[in-house]
């Protein structure tokens, strides 16, 4: 009899469904998930990316590739970006003194691929491993909003892209003088430019203060160029990638070969990130395209709290006011995707 019911129970249980596990899709409360967020299946093996255009493309909750091709733990062993400078500094013996006629040649307009930095072929558990809690946190937040359609673009707002889609859009281009480099790159919505300065260091602390594109400078290592950039603004990467905190610093490295520009970038952001990040960048000449200056106004509109009353008077909304957004807000996009949350809870 009991070998009867041992073997009834073991059918019993060999034919009852798996359990489903709950995913980025399915939860009530994605807070309250977060022992899986860097489970691939609870994205359901999509990437980045594919979490931005479940909607577009009509796919919501659907599986993803499962493609996971980057490594974005950074190689080298320096914990601060002050260290990994200084190191390769000193590596450089204080660098290459270049005049306009020994300076490598850069004209044209770059096409850049930027690996993972674009969102593609990253698993979004993948990205949110690299992030402490806090900043997973957000960044969930942010994966959960995409997918949903929920989307909260800088440019939407007439806001700059920031830091990291100055590095990784194209199309760019490099002005080369001994003293400065000049970095332009083609935002769609605006021209972002970055000034390198190779003949000085950073401010001093008290003249310090976060910019939307930090403050950098360089140093020529034979024809290579290596930039640390400091004092950069929190904001975010958009797109299904991650948030910094005003602790983001960074060490790029560029080096024409052949017909390319072969380049680097190291991310560090104690705040935001377990570890330095690192991401491959590679420009490729594009002959075909040029440089567009624009401001977002050109194609978004002016800010939205400036207007025209009814009598013709320019007004501006102030706190209080219908449709005021303040553009002081660190985090503007937590209080869009908090809208749609509410909505969508069950």
């Amino acid at each position: 009899m009991r070998a009867a019911t041992c073997a009834l129970a073991l059918s019993l249980a060999v034919a009852a469904p798996a359990v489903a596990q709950t995913t980025l899709f399915t939860t009530d409360d994605y807070r309250k998930d977060q022992a899986r967020w860097t489970d691939p299946a609870y994205f359901v093996f999509n990437t980045a990316r594919q979490l931005t255009d479940m909607q577009v493309e009509n796919r919501f909750g659907q599986k993803g590739t499962g493609a996971d091709k980057f490594a974005l733990k950074s190689p080298y062993p320096f914990k601060t970006s002050d260290e990994h400078y200084q190191a390769w500094l000193k590596k450089a013996n204080g660098g290459t003194t270049h005049t306009l006629a020994t300076l490598p040649n850069w004209d044209g307009v770059w096409s850049v691929r930027s690996g993972w930095l674009d969102s593609n072929d990253i698993q979004a558990s993948t990205m949110a491993a690299a992030l402490t809690p806090t900043y997973r946190e957000y960044y969930v937040q942010q994966a959960k909003a995409e997918a949903e359609g929920r989307h909260w673009w800088a440019a939407s707002f007439c806001l700059p892209d920031g830091f990291i889609r100055g590095v990784s859009r194209s199309p760019q281009q490099f002005v080369i003088r001994p003293n400065q480099i000049v970095m332009l790159t083609d935002t769609l919505v605006s021209t972002q430019v970055r000034w390198v300065h190779m003949d000085k260091g950073h401010q001093t602390p008290e003249r310090q203060f976060p910019q939307w594109l930090g403050e950098s400078i360089g140093f020529w290592d034979g024809n290579a160029l290596v930039i640390h950039t400091n004092q950069i603004r929190q904001w975010n990467a958009s797109h299904s990638l991650f948030e910094w905190s005003d602790q983001l610093t960074s060490v790029e490295r560029y080096e024409r070969v052949g017909n390319e520009i072969v380049a680097e970038i190291t991310l560090y952001d104690p705040v935001a990130f377990l570890y330095p990040l690192h991401a491959a960048l590679r420009f490729t000449p594009n002959a075909n395209d040029r440089m567009v200056y624009s401001t977002c106004t050109d194609t978004n509109g002016p800010s939205s709290n400036i207007h025209v009353r009814a009598d013709g008077v320019t007004d501006e909304r102030v706190p209080g006011d219908p449709g005021y957004w303040d553009p002081n807000d660190p985090r503007p996009w937590a209080a869009h995707y908090a809208i749609g949350e509410r909505r969508t809870a069950k």
